[in-house]
């Protein structure tokens, strides 16, 4: 991930800032403290992972604001990304995630924040913790990775080689093994019920060819059956057509019934429509007349509406007209308005420009006063160019005494509260004794220590004892269980012996279950003294935990102890130090009282401040005469002031009486009648009048014409019943021709009903015939039909069911044929499925904590130790030399997996805790580094940023620039090093610096190359 721009906005102490990361490769980010420095690098981390050094996610919003913004662009993987981060103080945040493409940019934010921020996390292959437990190293926490525990190193540093994803091959493998196990036993037990199953496949083939048998039986007995049941059924099959055809005669009678009546409804409604319109063609004169009356009203309605528009055409118009009056009138006002203003203004003008005339006199005198005081001036100014050098070495050298006194009365104060605090924190004897008491209790605790681990031992041998026994147990119950089954098959009949296969007499079945039944009982016994010897094993297991537990309370306090022990040893070595600083700092302390008292510092800047003193008298400039004058200056300007605008006044007021005039001229003319716009205004107002006559010559009257309306409409129907009589004569010569029609119709359906009538009478008498011939049966004629049908039914049921049982057998017989098949291939499975089960545990071993983890961190870390070593060479003049100890010996002399430091100095090798201040940074710093050049060049997180804040405050001189060559060593394999200091001397050891500025409107950035 490499850094190309980032914008914070109301973020921590910025109010609005945008760093350009692209021209940048190592930069120094410099300021004084509380300037924003760090808030740069907390903003990359609060956009990218939304974590910072802020707990609280609203602490990062600046104070006085609502909301906190932060937009970063990056590149990682070949790819150029976008993250926006928004946060409220209403609590509501957002999250936007973005991809650079030829069309611009194009989302992949996901539905919510969370989803979103682990797509980024996916797509970086990095978390925060790893982030900042390898490129950056934050303020006041660079020893990030080296303080924690050795086992969480060596978890992080697994992190940090993206080894978890071993962690996830491993549980799939066992989720595999687990599937595999449940596969094994599903095989298994289908295997034994397929073996099952097929032993009854013999017995299901006999009973198959017996049904068949059957069957082939009850078939030719049902054949004859039915050729009886035939002879009687064509005899009934006769007389059951003659029903039908009287059945089909019944309906059609019906149904020409039916036609005869609708016939007959017809005729007399169409009777009734012929005589309705004879009656309205008898009022064909009436209605005449009432049309005749219509069309004159009609003619006046018509009239009386052209009058009407006529009068609303002369409305409109005498409306426009008054709109156009209107206007002229307006614009007339308008412009007689705009002259009298620009009159008003020339006026005003001009009586201003007047009275500045008027004060001319006063005004030059003013101007004279003002050129005497500025020239005075301008010779006090050459003067004070001539003093301003040695004013500011007066400035500079007072100073550099001040500094000095005040470092000097700093150092006091530090040296004798140093002293204050030597003098009360010496207590040598008493660390002795805290020693030797200390001491002690580590011997008793040890002794306590070793009988725990006696304890532990034999409480371990109690247990395996246990599981011998339990073992034992299962076994035993299985041979009994076995002798159980056993006696259980002796007592069913028929049985054979369970040992030999063959068959046994009644004598030797009962010899054999006495036998097994002695047997089971010595196992009996036997089960009942193992649970004794459990029951007396688990007391003993439980009184050794609790003497364990008791024990392990007791020495819970051990490290403690080690921990003071070594602080106290410390202590006792630091207090001899002590000692030889109090003397050195009670003789410094003593020189500053003799030099702050005899003022014996800084003898060659005051001799300096003295000979600039002398120059400045030569000189006679004097800063408050300077003062007086420039104020004397600035307190008769405005006569220059004034004086340029009389000149103005008065070219300006010949030009503005003259303006005066003409707009008195225009506004007379105005007035006038002549003007074309009141000559226009005029001949409106006669078309107006014309209007107005020809308004009241129109003769309509609106309550007549009202009148008309109200007769057209009552005179209405007459209308409709004119227009109906029109077709009146049409319809009745239709009617007349429909109505001949229907009677044509009425004689054909008459005449039909009558056949049809004849035809059923003749019909029933042969049905009636056929009836008598049923009730006389054959004589030849021994079984009735439905005895035969009934024969017949129950055959049928019967070759059904054995038909069912055939199917029953065939499909058990075909799934006897599929059956072996499966048995085979269930077989194969279980074979395959066991192999499964060893690859998938060999994998789960490997894929393990330790398996290739294991060897993958094993080969990294020499790798990442001979790195370290190289910085930590160059850093400290090989002074240092660390080490990774992976593995140690407990407390009980097991191997436990760890991931120690070991740093070697020339007084010998010790653990990493050990050390502190410059040193430990050092070493710090070079572990970092190193992970974050191994991290890099690697494919796995591909860091490619090294961010390092405030990690020189610590070092002197040569350690500073010790990590400064450090930092330029690695340079070529990072995109971007940005360090932070507020130490003045680094600043220039770096190619860029991005200076940073606290101000009243937040901080602001300034890069500088």
């Amino acid at each position: 991930m490499v850094p190309l721009q980032i914008s914070l906005s109301n973020f921590l102490s910025y109010s609005h800032a945008v760093l350009d990361f692209s021209q940048l490769h190592t930069a120094c980010i410099c300021g004084h403290n509380g300037a924003g420095k760090s808030a740069i690098l907390e903003g990359l981390t609060w956009c990218i992972w939304g974590q910072s050094r802020v707990g609280a996610d609203d602490l990062v919003i600046r104070q006085g604001t609502t909301e906190a913004a932060v937009d970063i662009t990056y590149r990682s993987f070949g790819q150029t990304y976008r993250i926006l981060r928004r946060r409220s103080l209403a609590g509501h945040g957002s999250l936007e995630w973005q991809i650079q493409t030829d069309r611009g940019w194009r989302s992949l934010t996901q539905k919510g924040m969370r989803a979103t921020q682990q797509a980024i996390q996916a797509q970086l292959r990095l978390d925060y913790n790893t982030f900042v437990n390898s490129a950056y190293l934050r303020q006041g926490r660079a020893d990030e990775f080296t303080v924690k525990r050795p086992g969480e190193r060596k978890r992080l540093l697994a992190e940090m080689l993206q080894l978890e994803q071993y962690d996830r091959l491993a549980e799939q493998c066992r989720e595999r093994m687990r599937a595999a196990k449940v596969d094994i036993e599903f095989f298994r037990q289908r295997y034994r019920q397929h073996q099952e199953q097929l032993e009854q496949q013999y017995s299901t083939q006999s009973t198959h060819d017996r049904l068949q048998a059957k069957q082939q039986e009850l078939s030719q007995q049902q054949a004859r059956d039915r050729d009886l049941l035939e002879d009687i059924v064509a005899r009934d099959r006769q007389r059951e057509q003659a029903h039908q055809q009287v059945q089909w005669l019944q309906d059609k009678h019906e149904t020409l019934r039916a036609s005869l009546h609708q016939t007959e409804t017809q005729w007399r409604e169409q009777q009734q429509q012929r005589q309705e319109l004879q009656e309205l063609l008898s009022q064909a004169a009436a209605i005449e007349h009432g049309d005749r009356k219509y069309d004159e009203i009609a003619h006046q309605v018509e009239s009386a509406q052209q009058q009407f528009l006529a009068r609303q055409a002369l409305l409109q118009s005498q409306q426009e007209l008054q709109t156009q009056i209107a206007q002229l009138e307006h614009r007339r006002s308008l412009s007689l308005q705009k002259y009298q203003t620009q009159l008003d203004h020339l006026q005003t003008s001009a009586a201003s420009d007047r009275e500045l005339v008027e004060d001319g006199e006063r005004i030059a005198g003013a101007l004279s006063t003002y050129r005497q005081a500025q020239s005075t001036l301008t010779r006090l100014d050459r003067v004070q160019n001539q003093a301003a050098p040695l004013l500011k070495q007066l400035d500079t050298y007072q100073r550099q005494i001040d500094r000095e006194r005040d470092r000097l009365l700093a150092r006091q104060d530090s040296l004798q509260k140093q002293v204050e605090q030597l003098q009360q924190s010496t207590h040598h004897q008493f660390v002795e004794q805290a020693v030797m008491e200390v001491e002690g209790e580590l011997h008793e605790l040890t002794k306590q220590r070793v009988y725990r681990e006696r304890v532990q031992e034999k409480c371990q041998e109690r247990r395996a004892f246990v599981e011998q026994l339990q073992e034992r147990q299962r076994a035993i119950q299985r041979q009994w269980q076995s002798l159980e089954d056993s006696c259980h098959q002796l007592l069913e009949p028929g049985q054979s012996c369970p040992l030999c296969t063959q068959g046994l007499e009644e004598n030797l079945r009962s010899t054999v279950l006495e036998k097994q039944r002695t047997q089971q009982d010595t196992l009996s016994e036997q089960l009942w003294v193992i649970r004794e010897q459990l029951a007396v094993t688990d007391r003993e297991i439980e009184l050794l935990q609790q003497e364990h537990t008791q024990l392990s309370e007791q020495l819970s306090v051990l490290d403690e102890h080690f921990k003071i022990q070594g602080r106290l040893q410390q202590q006792l070595e630091s207090n001899h130090y002590q000692a030889q600083q109090l003397r050195a700092w009670t003789e410094e302390l003593q020189e500053l009282d003799r030099s702050l008292s005899e003022e014996t510092f800084a003898l060659s800047t005051r001799e300096r401040l003295t000979a600039i003193e002398s120059d400045l008298t030569q000189l006679d400039y004097n800063d408050k005469d300077h003062a007086l004058c420039r104020s004397e200056v600035e307190r008769w300007r405005w006569a220059a002031f004034k004086h340029r605008e009389l000149r103005k006044a008065k070219q300006r007021l010949a030009t503005t009486n003259s303006s005066i005039q003409t707009l008195e001229a225009r506004l007379e003319l105005l007035s006038a009648s002549t003007t074309p716009e009141n000559q226009e205004l005029a001949q409106l107002h006669q078309r107006m009048q014309h209007l107005e006559d020809q308004l009241s010559a129109c003769n309509y009257d609106e309550a007549a014409h009202q009148r008309l309306q109200q007769q057209l409409k009552q005179l209405q129907p007459w209308r409709v019943k004119a227009e109906a009589l029109m077709t009146v004569r049409e319809r009745l010569a239709q009617c007349d021709a429909i109505c001949r029609d229907l009677k044509q119709q009425l004689r054909q359906h008459r005449q039909a009903f009558t056949d049809c009538q004849h035809q059923l009478d003749a019909a029933l008498k042969s049905l009636a015939a056929l009836d008598q011939q049923t009730t006389d049966p054959p004589v030849d004629s021994q079984i009735t039909a439905e005895e035969l049908k009934t024969a017949i039914a129950d055959r049928r049921i019967a070759l059904d069911r054995i038909l069912s049982q055939l199917g029953a057998t065939q499909q058990t017989l075909t799934q006897y044929k599929t059956l072996e098949q499966d048995h085979a291939d269930t077989k194969q499975s279980l074979q395959q499925a066991r192999r499964q089960l060893q690859v998938y545990r060999e994998l789960a071993v490997a894929y393990g904590p330790n398996g290739i983890p294991v060897l993958i961190v094993e080969n990294a870390l020499p790798e990442l130790e001979a790195e370290a070593n190289q910085l930590l060479s160059r850093l400290t003049n090989n002074q240092l030399h660390l080490q990774f100890v992976t593995q140690r010996s407990g407390k009980t002399k097991k191997i436990i997996d760890t991931l120690d430091i070991l740093i070697a100095d020339p007084r010998g090798t010790r653990p990493y805790e050990t050390y502190s201040g410059g040193e430990a940074f050092r070493i710090n710093f070079a572990i970092r580094l190193a992970l974050s050049r191994l991290l890099a060049q690697r494919s796995g997180a591909s860091l490619q940023t090294l961010l390092i804040d405030e990690g020189f405050g610590t070092q002197d001189q040569a350690g500073r620039d010790s990590l400064v060559a450090a930092i330029n060593a690695v340079a070529s394999d990072f995109a971007c090093i940005l360090t932070i200091t507020h130490i003045p001397s680094l600043r220039d050891r770096f190619p860029s610096r991005i200076q940073v500025h606290r101000t009243e409107h937040g901080s602001e950035l300034e890069v500088l190359h």
